[in-house]
């Protein structure tokens, strides 16, 4: 059975700035945010903007704020959202680019400072000797390894509201990930990175929003606590 609902995004471009605009569409219980969107860029506005790849949640191109929410469009059914209207946005604490498109170069340049790799020991890398992972190391990190630098939790973030420099939720779950991988050598190094008081672990208020936000389950919130106790062994 179909119903209709009525789609508020919020668009943007350089020439006419922000303006509010409305969609009208039938969808039935099984259509997700990211269907009507490209429903709606087919057949009533093709000058509509928005990112999406996977459509599995796997990829993370389809960030936006649904219902104030940051959210992955195509793991949010329009029926779940229980309003027959949805407003749309585009994620905070992000650069509008156009429409839904957020830019996201600030969350890699961040992730560049970290060395976001596995570095073994130089006879490792010579070919002298292996690292193993155990089955319980492996099942610790597994967790944590899973982002897929969506942004959701840097538009839930207080934190990055207000301090830009701050290395944010992902990047620091990312720090824990590798610095907690035993066959890495990084771990010292890493952690003076996110020792830094105006980019570091300490700038977290432990608010929790990127955890609740992050559709991997990754809880960055965890990883940076974390941090900060094996930074004061």
């Amino acid at each position: 059975m179909s119903f209709e609902v009525t789609l508020k995004v919020r668009r943007y471009s350089k020439e006419k700035g922000s303006w509010w605009q409305e969609y009208k569409l039938n969808v039935d219980r099984f259509t997700t945010v990211v269907e009507a969107l490209r429903r709606i860029k087919t057949e009533q506005d093709p000058t509509l903007s928005f990112r999406a790849s996977c459509h599995m949640g796997v990829c993370g191109s389809c960030g936006m704020k649904i219902n104030g929410k940051p959210k992955l469009a195509c793991k949010t059914l329009i029926v779940n959202e229980g309003k027959k209207e949805i407003t749309i946005e585009p994620m905070d604490n992000f650069p509008v680019i156009k429409d839904l498109i957020v830019d996201l170069d600030s969350v890699y340049r961040k992730m560049n400072k970290i060395i976001p790799r596995v570095t073994p020991p130089e006879e490792v890398i010579q070919g002298k000797a292996e690292t193993r992972l155990k089955p319980e190391d492996q099942k610790e990190l597994w967790g944590f390894a899973q982002c897929i630098i969506c942004g959701l939790c840097y538009s839930a973030c207080p934190v990055v509201e207000t301090n830009k420099d701050f290395l944010g939720p992902a990047v620091l779950a990312m720090v824990y990930r590798f610095s907690a991988d035993p066959r890495d050598t990084l771990g010292k190094k890493r952690l003076e990175i996110v020792d830094d008081p105006i980019i570091g672990i300490w700038n977290c208020r432990v608010a929790g929003s990127c955890s609740v936000v992050c559709p991997r389950n990754v809880d960055p919130s965890l990883a940076i606590q974390r941090l900060k106790w094996v930074s004061m062994k």
